[in-house]
């Protein structure tokens, strides 16, 4: 008699969990092998049905253990290198991070597990939609961490349409569904239903693919991205503003002859006002030639304290300020009962305020949506431009990363972005990973890592609205709660037979 996956003993499902975990990183850049995500799921998916609701929140947080344990390892790096964090408290705030983000699946799980009937097909979808529900939580709360989204894992794969169709969100769903009919395939009775559910999702993947939402608008620009590659201490010297300075003007200079130039979060570590002579003399020889200059800086607010994460437009002094600020990286939550772990960090500019709007800005003539490195993870920052803006515009400084998985992450998340919208990004980092990417996610031109170069190129403005932008989350959400309930439903009219 076969051995039932519900009859493994708690320390093998465990362990199937937290490989299974480990192995759906794989799906993410920079490896991107696609079918990990799935197969993945679908081996956690096995795990849950016949098991209590305490067995399957271990099951789940084992998933979630090596799921963000293997994904997120660069916030130690980050703290420990760039944050001069001693490596106790740089180990202490990694491990914690990620025994709180496992929280998500063992809750899911647990949930699961106590209202749906897990051993049939309407149990199964239904744990499909919680996965999107467990994913839009990450987003929102705790002012949300949307980052190793399983939506994320369809570019580059015919099921990319369902981006600029339903979103990141509403892709997840299909990776889960899909992880769905895996798991059916392989179950006694369901291989029908299975087999059937793949060629549902294919065929109705086609369809999307057919559209286009968009088309060229405005005229086309010439870009040109500077990426200093100067090193996180390096600029926190005490000639750190002279030394960047110089570099990025330099670079800029051996721009040649553009439209727009974009230098990097933060390229020069100083308030605007300190840098605004050199920088407008830059801007106007520029203008010379009909270009402008964008520029990552700090500035903050002629009334009060409030300092802020910046692009300026030095050639007509618009700006945006950074409204998605990274917890314990831009400031530190709780700050009153957390002053003593800032002291430990030796992060600069760790007290910065959020600013406001839709980053909406003018440049080069047109409309451009502009973020600032983490808001690139947030598409409803990055919705918020549209349908106005014909081009996105992102500045980072993955320095902070080092050399880890997060800059080759990153990247892919703009490149979602782009899907979604359907506009194309400029995106301008210090150490790389900088990249012109079209509307439809390809990466047009790129950088190198950790080289000091100018990637320039051509982007086509776009103009019309996706149904992702139109509608945000609320498909991909509404889509999940129907499988849910649908599913919970089954299991009541189930227990209720049973106890008659």
């Amino acid at each position: 008699m076969p051995i039932r996956v519900a009859d493994l003993p708690p320390w093998a499902a465990g362990l199937v969990a937290l490989l299974a975990g480990a192995g759906a990183t794989l799906a993410f850049a920079p490896v991107g092998w696609f079918l990990a995500a799935p197969l993945a799921l679908a081996a956690w998916f096995a795990l849950l049905p016949g098991v209590t609701p305490g067995r399957a929140a271990g099951i789940g947080y084992a998933f979630g253990l090596g799921f963000f344990g293997v994904g997120v390892t660069w916030i130690f790096n980050s703290l420990l290198v760039f944050g001069q964090a001693p490596l106790v408290v740089a180990s202490l705030i990694t491990v914690l991070f990620v025994l709180a983000m496992a929280v998500y699946p063992a809750l899911l799980a647990a949930l699961a597990a106590r209202f749906l009937p897990l051993g049939r097909p309407a149990g199964m979808l239904a744990l499909a939609g919680g996965l999107v529900l467990m994913e839009l939580a990450r987003s929102w709360l705790f002012s949300g961490f949307p980052w190793l989204l399983f939506g994320h894992t369809v570019l580059d794969t015919p099921l990319q349409p369902w981006l600029p169709l339903a979103g990141e969100l509403g892709a997840g769903l299909v990776v889960a569904l899909l992880a769905v009919a895996v798991v059916s395939v392989f179950r006694a009775g369901q291989r029908g239903a299975g087999a059937g559910l793949v060629g549902v999702l294919v065929l109705a993947s086609l369809v999307p693919g057919l559209a286009r939402w968009v088309e060229p608008g405005g005229e086309a620009l010439s870009v040109a991205m500077v990426q200093g590659n100067i090193d996180q201490a390096r600029k926190w010297d005490a000639d750190g503003i002279e030394y960047s300075l110089g570099i990025y003007q330099e670079l800029t200079r051996e721009a040649g002859d553009v439209d727009l130039v974009v230098w990097p979060e933060t390229a020069i570590p100083a308030f605007y006002v300190e840098v605004q002579r050199p920088l407008g003399q830059l801007a106007q020889s520029l203008a010379e030639h009909d270009a402008e200059l964008l520029v990552g800086v700090f500035d903050h607010a002629s009334a009060g304290r409030h300092v802020y994460n910046s692009v300026i437009n030095v050639t007509t002094g618009a700006g945006y300020n950074k409204r998605q600020l990274v917890p314990f990286g831009e400031y530190i939550p709780l700050r009153g009962q957390l002053d003593w772990l800032d002291r430990l960090l030796a992060i600069p500019m760790s007290d910065l305020s959020p600013g406001t709007g839709d980053g909406r800005m003018r440049v080069a003539g047109q409309t451009a949506g502009v973020s600032i490195c983490y808001e690139s993870a947030y598409s409803r920052h990055i919705r918020a431009a549209l349908p106005e803006a014909g081009f996105l515009v992102n500045v980072s400084n993955d320095a902070w990363f080092g050399d880890s998985l997060a800059p080759a992450q990153h990247l892919q998340i703009a490149r979602v972005r782009a899907v979604e919208t359907g506009r194309p990004m400029i995106r301008a980092t210090n150490t790389g990973i900088s990249a012109l990417i079209d509307a439809d996610g390809r990466i047009l031109e790129r950088s190198g890592s950790f080289t000091r170069e100018v990637v320039t190129g051509t982007l086509q403005p776009r103009q019309g609205v996706t149904p992702a932008t139109a509608t945000g989350a609320g498909p991909a959400v509404l889509a999940a709660l129907v499988l849910v309930v649908a599913g919970a439903a089954v299991g009541r009219r189930r227990g209720a037979r049973g106890a008659d």
